[in-house]
């Protein structure tokens, strides 16, 4: 059983130990770098930009990607003709590249959000 002292002043019993509420922030080391607000500034539009170019060029891939896949049924090559395997497993890589660009554009436009 473990006693503590609330923030209101009053006693509590516990029969886990509390965690001790840190307020005071660790200073920062002396000689730590710091970033003046105009080289931050550039530094997030650069990295705006980045993620801007990146997801366009996702958005493209997964186009590019969709048109491939053909809604899950692209005609087959003529050597997958006679080779169901080989179609079905080219699908599967078509199936997972769509897949693939989908969260690649997910993730970008998180970031994206979080950063503005």
């Amino acid at each position: 059983m473990y006693k503590c002292t609330t923030r209101s002043g009053n006693m509590a019993y516990f029969n886990v130990p509390g965690a001790v509420a840190s307020t005071a922030r660790t200073p920062t080391p002396a000689g730590f770098p710091k970033v003046d607000a105009g080289t931050q500034k550039g530094r997030d539009t650069l990295r705006n930009k980045v993620l801007t170019d990146e997801l366009a060029t996702e958005e493209k891939l997964l186009a590019e990607a969709r048109t491939a896949y053909g809604d899950g049924t692209p005609p087959p090559l003529p050597d997958e003709k006679a080779n169901a395997q080989k179609y079905a497993d080219r699908l599967a890589r078509l199936r997972q590249a769509v897949a693939l660009h989908e969260k690649n554009i997910e993730a970008l436009k998180r970031e994206l959000a979080a950063s503005r």
